[in-house]
């Protein structure tokens, strides 16, 4: 398995990357399922970058 290293689209650096979830809402019925859709979300962490703490990418973390 390779890691994708992702870097910023303005600096170059590598980003880093954390965790968010999300709670997904159903379209008939209840309007919460109480389930959660998890995404990995990677950011800037260069203080000297216009885009310093910007979320860059966010990909879907699929549970299988």
């Amino acid at each position: 398995m390779t890691a994708d290293v992702k870097t910023c689209i303005n600096c170059g650096k590598p980003l880093a990357d954390r965790t968010e979830e999300e709670e997904r809402t159903g379209l008939t019925g209840s309007r919460s399922t109480g389930e959660c859709d998890t995404y990995r979300v990677w950011f800037c962490v260069n203080p000297d970058c216009v885009m310093y703490r910007t979320d860059l990418y966010k990909e879907q973390i699929v549970d299988e």
